[in-house]
Formats: structure tokens, sequence, C-alpha cells
């Protein structure tokens, strides 16, 4: 990948751009309050890791199975327009769980419930919001488009978390979810006043106005089947996927119920605790994600894939005897960092090797290879974490280690350029 000569804040010059870049930005500061807030919550109630494990497969599992779907509607319809619908539905959602948290009256099926509902708007707001800003900028300007966009994220969730730990500690969690909820209304505002036009696009197998209901359904799931089709028939792409569909099983889990495990039994400070691990992992993603604007050149993606996994391994390792949560925070902030490198390389890389009309199904094909394997990783990461922290963390880093130590040994797998 070449080194982008367009300057990082350009693209703010393009309004359409803007809007979407400040509602996003504001829309994912209230996320990080959330992920602070329905962790620690669940983790409060029931002093369970298997439980607070089954509650995050409660929204990963219909994110999941609704990530391709989501995908072919992005492609059928303008992101924006994806992106428009369910973020009022999510503020919709946040503001009853808001008034139930209020009310002191939660209980453990209101959080099933929230999860699931949450699960299935990602579903379709995901492949949506990874597509859309091809359609606002033009490829000159994506690197620098996309490292602005991941940039601002891991800044946000440097000071995100940090933030909703101390205003649960200070005002309770019905304050982080009222936050949440009024920046989806915000965000909405700002999807209302871009103005894009987005063409229906014209392919025949999603050409669907005059259809029945049953060939509405057979067209939904052709076009599912093309993007499938592509990927598979693309060597490249399909083996970048299903090596992340092994490395994500290995690493997401661990960390998101690994993270609240620590903050809740190993270091004081409860909720404070867990959003400054959780600011750790915003600070080293943010140095992760300008690393791909001013390191050139890169090497080639296959051997950056496994070397960032190697890294990521090692430190899920380390986090099994770290004794404390400065050098936690900053095992965690190396891992951020890792991430957030590997996702705008990898973003970028496949945003300039799809076709526009395929791009919704394939980036929605990216995320399933992390969100897909994430029911069974929050699964086994509670049972192991009710267990043992040491051995969930441990397992999952020295497996992690020597799956890519195996697959560097591949030459198609090192080759991918």
């Amino acid at each position: 990948m070449g080194k982008s000569t367009v300057p990082i804040w350009q693209p703010l010059t393009i309004r359409n751009f803007l809007l979407l870049y400040i509602g996003e930005s504001v829309s994912l500061l209230g996320d990080q309050f959330y992920l602070v807030a329905l962790p620690w919550l669940t983790i409060q109630l029931t002093n369970s890791g298997v439980t607070l494990g089954t509650v995050l497969m409660a929204a990963a599992i219909p994110r999941a199975i609704l990530m391709l779907i989501g995908g072919v509607v992005s492609d059928r319809f303008s992101p924006r327009l994806v992106m428009l619908v369910v973020n009022a539905l999510r503020g919709v959602l946040t503001i009853l769980l808001t008034i139930i948290v209020a009310r002191q009256s939660t209980q453990l099926w209101h959080l099933y419930l929230f999860a699931i509902s949450l699960g299935i708007t990602d579903g379709f707001f995901i492949p949506a919001a990874k597509s859309i800003i091809p359609s606002l900028v033009n490829q000159e300007q994506l690197v620098a488009s996309n490292t602005l966009s991941q940039g601002t994220s891991q800044l946000i969730l440097l000071i995100g978390p940090a933030l909703g730990g101390l205003l649960i500690a200070t005002s309770g969690i019905k304050t982080v979810f009222a936050i949440d909820a009024a920046t989806f209304v915000f965000t909405t505002i700002t999807l209302l006043l871009i103005k894009v036009n987005f063409a229906i696009k014209p392919t025949a197998d999603l050409s669907i106005e005059h259809h029945t209901s049953t060939q509405k359904i057979i067209s939904l799931f052709a076009g599912i089947r093309e993007g499938i089709d592509y990927a598979w028939h693309n060597l490249a792409l399909r083996v970048v996927l299903l090596v992340l569909v092994m490395l994500n099983f290995l690493f997401i889990g661990p960390l998101q119920v690994g993270i609240t495990s620590l903050a809740h039994n190993r270091f004081p400070g409860g909720a404070v605790a867990l959003g400054i691990m959780n600011s750790a992992w915003g600070g080293g993603g943010l140095l992760g994600t300008l690393m791909p604007q001013f390191l050139q050149p890169l090497p080639k993606l296959g051997v950056l894939m496994l070397t960032l996994a190697s890294i990521q391994g090692f430190c899920l390792f380390l986090l099994s005897f770290i004794p404390n949560i400065v050098l936690a925070s900053v095992t965690i902030a190396l891992l951020g960092l890792c991430s957030s490198f590997f996702s705008v390389v990898g973003i970028i890389w496949i945003q300039k090797r799809t076709p526009p009309k395929m791009l919704g199904r394939v980036m929605s094909l990216g995320m399933l290879s992390s969100f897909g394997i994430a029911p069974f990783s929050y699964a086994l990461a509670g049972v192991l974490a009710d267990v043992n922290l040491n051995i969930l963390f441990s397992v999952a880093g020295i497996i992690m280690l020597s799956a890519t130590t195996l697959l560097a040994a591949n030459r198609s797998v090192r080759g991918i350029d």
C-alpha cells in the first residue's frame, strides 16, 4: 500500500464526511460509556464470569447472524439510510434501558433483551458504517479518511472508558446510559443533514422493487451468496478472513470477559479500574491507527498480520500473572496498538480491492470473521474466567502464539500483499 499524499485533515473539508465524522465521533463516545456500564452492571448483579459471557453472547449471536444480511441491505440501499434508521432504533432502546436502571428495577432478563436488541441493530449498522466512507470521498482520500476516522475513534477509546468509569462511580449507571441515548439522537440529526445521492444499485440480483415477498427473500440470499462467492474465489481475501476467524476466537472473549473480571476480582477501584484498562486499550489503539500513515513502506499484509497477532498472543499470556493495574494497562495498550494497526491497514486493503457494488457484503464478511466467532469465544472465556483468570489468559496466549507460528510456515499466508 503506497503512502498517501493527501493530508490527514483534508477530508474534513468535505461537508458530508465532516458531518459523518462529527456524528459518529459523538456516538462513539456514548458507546464507550455503555461498554463500561453494561458489563459492570452484569457483574454487579451476578458476580459471574459465565453470566457476563452469556450477556455478551446475547448481543454477538444476532449481530453475527444478521451481518451478511446487513451487508446486502447496505449495498441495496444507501449506507446512510441504513445508519439513520438503525441509530434511531438504538436511541429508543437505550432510553428504555435508562428508564429501567433509573427506576432501580433492573433484572438479568432486561440485560439479555437489551443485548439481543442491540446485537440485531449492530448487524445492520456495522456493514453500513464500514462501507459508507468510499461513497463520501475519492480513492486518493481513502487512507487519510480511514486514518482520521480510526484515529479519532481510538482517541475516544482513550478518554471515553475512563470517563465512563468515573461517571459510574460518581453519578451512577443511569447517567451513563442517559448520555449514550443522547448521543444517538445527535448522530441521527447529523446523518439527516448529509446530502448524498446514493443511487440504488442497478445490479439484477438486487433489483427487487416489483418482486413478491418470496422473490425478495430469494434475491436477498442470492446477494449474500454472491458476496460469499466473491470472497471465496479471491484467494488472498479468503485466507485473510479464515485466519482472522481463528485468531479472533482466541482473542475477543479473553479480552472482553477477562478485563471486566480483572477489574472486579484482582485490582482495586471497580468500575474505575475497568474504565482505566479500557482507556489503555484506546490509547494504544490511537498510536496503532496513526502508524500506517507514517510507517512506510509497510511489510506485506500477511507478514504484518502474523507479526501483530504474535505480539497479541504474548500480551495475553502476560496478563495471566501481571500483579497491578499499571502494568496491565501498558500490556492492554500494546494489544490495542496491534489491533488498530491491522484494522486500518486491513480496511483500506479491502476497500481498494473490492468493487463498489460488492463493498458492503465484503465488509460484512470481514466483520463476520470477528463477530461471528465472538459468541463461542465469549462462552469459553466466561467458563475459564470462573475457573481461574490465570488459566484464561495463559491458555489463550499460548494457543495464539502457537497458531501464528504454524501459519508463518505457510508461504501463501506470508505472501499476501
